[in-house]
């Protein structure tokens, strides 16, 4: 039978010491460590791969023409070797589960390639060219302090307890658990940046991780009250209780058009966003845009709104009242003035505000700068909007404010 199948049989063993080889390094807990450092092993079983196809189909052809017996030695050899190779290939699939989301069921080679890519992929901490670091944040702040909280408490109220009922040794034993939930917050923490391209994870204990913004699926960002969930061509979850719904909202800003892989690297100039207020026989919180132009005012309550029509689709996500600052910060990236102010436009017709040129409206320049800053537009119904810029706006606000038509 070997002779007849002119060393196919040969090729199916051969591919039986690889497959053991890559298993076994596939098997343990650092199993990434070992894969890297014999990389030889995952492109063996690539390389070879089609002629294993090959010969295996020209096996099980050649057995069923001839009728060969299920118990001969060459048989038996085939079926150890495709259960070794099965076995292997579930636990490529297992292991590609643990780093990214896997639909349907890859074959080998698919799954194989995928997971190279991912294990040995080369991370950046820094900005690569034509990329700008947009957000950053360390999630040990907020997790420290509250872990840490909330083990002093149980201190408080279960160390009595403890050592009324159990003595010394529980109380002991509570206070350990305690001092690992706080270190064990620690050692899960790490640094995020998010920047025009990607979002990079660097935990204090462990390998960085990035993942790009143009990779994640369509409901791919999933915000609970621990953190965010991102899925892509990784899967990540930063546990971010302080920002981690603002990270949401800006991911899912920047990974549609018009911001997706914006090129520009410095902030459009000559925008001013601050707090403000809308009298118009009602009075209406929200935030005004200033530009050398026109002033825009957005309604407090209508983030949602306007990040649906800047990015032209109807997002899950509810932006938040004190977020869309960001959203026009995240603006001022984009490649042109004409498209910062189309998205304005949007946004002021979809959240229902206002846009005033500075040709039908009027600058009230007895109140100072630092004060207030008062914009009127004069006729029968008069209408104000009102509001105050922080210390480091003020030089910006009286530069825009220059040319305006004074009242």
């Amino acid at each position: 039978m070997r002779r007849q199948l002119e060393g196919r049989v040969e090729v199916v063993e051969a591919s039986r010491e690889r497959y053991a080889a890559l298993e076994s390094l596939l098997s343990g807990k650092r199993w990434k460590r070992h894969l890297r450092a014999q990389l030889g092993a995952l492109e063996a079983v690539l390389r070879h791969e089609a002629a294993f196809d090959e010969a295996m189909e020209r096996i099980q052809r050649r057995a069923q023409a001839d009728g060969w017996p299920v118990q001969s030695p060459v048989l038996v050899t085939i079926r150890d070797v495709w259960m070794l190779r099965s076995r292997l290939e579930a636990l490529v699939r297992k292991r590609l589960d643990e780093l990214a989301p896997v639909s349907g069921a890859p074959s080998l080679v698919e799954a194989l390639s995928r997971l190279e890519k991912l294990v040995f992929e080369a991370i950046s901490l820094e900005p690569i060219p034509g990329e700008v670091r947009l957000f950053e944040g360390d999630t040990a702040d907020f997790a420290f302090a509250l872990r840490l909280y909330l083990s002093l408490i149980g201190t408080l109220v279960l160390g009595p307890l403890a050592n009324r009922w159990g003595g010394g040794l529980l109380a002991f034993v509570l206070l350990s658990l305690l001092f690992a939930n706080i270190v064990h917050g620690v050692l899960c923490s790490g640094k995020y940046w998010l920047t025009s391209k990607r979002l990079v994870w660097k935990p204090y204990t462990g390998e960085p991780v990035q993942l790009s913004l143009r990779s994640i699926m369509e409901e791919g960002l999933q915000v609970s009250f621990l953190g965010v969930r991102v899925l892509g061509e990784r899967k990540l979850f930063i546990q971010d209780m302080a920002q981690s719904h603002l990270l949401a909202v800006l991911m899912e800003l920047r990974r549609q058009p018009p911001l997706l892989d914006s090129v520009r690297t410095e902030r459009l100039a000559d925008v001013l966003c601050f707090e403000a207020t809308l009298q118009d026989g009602t009075s209406r919180r929200g935030y005004a845009v200033l530009r050398p132009g026109y002033v825009a005012f957005l309604p407090r309550h209508q983030g949602t709104e306007v990040l649906r029509a800047i990015i032209g689709t109807r997002s899950t996500l509810r932006v938040r009242a004190g977020e869309m600052p960001h959203l026009i910060e995240q603006l001022r990236y984009l490649p042109s003035e004409a498209a910062f102010d189309a998205c304005v436009e949007r946004a002021v017709a979809a959240a229902g505000g206002e846009r005033w040129s500075a040709w039908e409206a009027r600058y009230d320049a007895i109140a100072p700068v630092w004060k207030e800053i008062r914009l009127l537009t004069p006729g029968s119904s008069p209408r104000m909007l009102s509001g105050k810029v922080g210390w480091s706006q003020q030089e910006e606000a009286v530069r825009l404010l220059a040319d305006w038509p004074k009242r």
